[in-house]
């Protein structure tokens, strides 16, 4: 989960031409917009993280970016809570309103209307076959050919779809140890993104001695692309790193908490990524005793994924849960 930096020159963002401490500046930012969502992400607070005045920030945050930091964290605010109910049925509309960083439910409930074009409650209770008029990945900047079919939803996760992957996934539930990880950032707007994420950071790691027989190699999807569009679906990619090691200040860190998680072994492309997870959460979720604790999770590659194309390689997804 390394953003735009001197280590990678591969993030998919609009950026023209900015030096090396502004790049560092501004991953910084997007990253703590990132892990503060629901809190103060005010012009002159991020501004301030980054060193500049809020004018300049503006244009260097939306020339990197493309788009401004207002269009940027209300999108991603509203995304997320669409995401929320679809997978937290129990929260109410008045607690999803409070996660949500807006300044109150009738902000929230105007703000979700004008972007999704109905009110979160009839959001919440559209059937999949509804679904799929919201599907986001026939962009015209999808270049992903098994992910634009118009009508995916309809024909690719009816239940008897869903149901099938009961016999494909064995999923249990264990508890996992805190493991940091040294991350790149791209975009899933190409069938190769994640692998070219995974050498972009190889290529930095292993001259500093950071590729060892030990490293794993970790992803994690940030955005689902039914809510998002495919081209701005960001994807981290990362490897652990030797507790000793000092990193340097354009280097990203994030970690895997610990605790329990819900586990099975996958292969196959995004869209049967995208399949299981709709079997865990609308049918082992409901039958395990568990809930999920987090929206997103991570998948463990059994191999390098520099070296070989991710959906060829068997991983383990690791979705974090808690008792129900």
């Amino acid at each position: 989960m390394i953003k735009k930096s001197s280590t990678d020159q591969n993030t998919k963002m609009h950026h023209t031409s900015h030096d090396k401490t502004t790049v560092i500046y501004i991953r910084k930012v997007l990253e703590y917009i990132q892990l503060n969502l629901s809190g103060d992400l005010s012009l002159g607070k991020i501004a301030a993280i980054a060193n500049y005045s809020p004018f300049h920030f503006h244009r260097v945050f939306t020339e990197f970016v493309g788009e401004t930091p207002k269009q940027y964290i209300i999108r991603l605010r509203l995304e997320r809570i669409a995401h929320y109910l679809k997978v937290f049925p129990n929260l109410s509309i008045s607690e999803l309103a409070d996660k949500s960083g807006l300044s109150s439910l009738s902000t929230f409930s105007r703000a979700f209307k004008n972007y999704f074009g109905m009110s979160a409650e009839a959001y919440r209770k559209m059937p999949n076959d509804e679904f799929r008029k919201f599907c986001k990945t026939d962009s015209k900047k999808c270049k992903i050919d098994e992910l634009k079919t118009p009508d995916l939803w309809h024909r690719d996760f009816a239940m008897e779809e869903i149901m099938d992957w009961k016999n494909k996934v064995d999923i249990s539930v264990k508890k996992v140890q805190e493991t940091k990880l040294i991350y790149l950032n791209t975009c899933l707007d190409t069938s190769d993104a994640v692998s070219l994420a995974f050498r972009k950071l190889c290529q930095w790691a292993e001259p500093r001695g950071l590729i060892l027989s030990e490293t794993r190699f970790v992803g994690m999807l940030l955005d689902i692309p039914f809510i998002t569009p495919l081209e701005k679906c960001r994807y981290w990619a990362g490897i652990t790193f030797p507790g000793h090691f000092k990193l340097p200040k354009e280097v990203s860190v994030t970690e895997i908490p610990m605790g329990l998680y819900a586990n099975y072994n996958l292969n196959g492309n995004l869209l049967s990524t995208l399949k299981s997870l709709m079997y865990f959460s609308h049918v082992w979720l409901a039958e395990s005793g568990y809930s999920m604790k987090e929206l997103f999770g991570y998948e463990i590659y059994s191999e390098n994924p520099a070296n070989k194309p991710s959906e060829l390689i068997e991983r383990e997804i690791l979705i974090p849960v808690l008792p129900a």
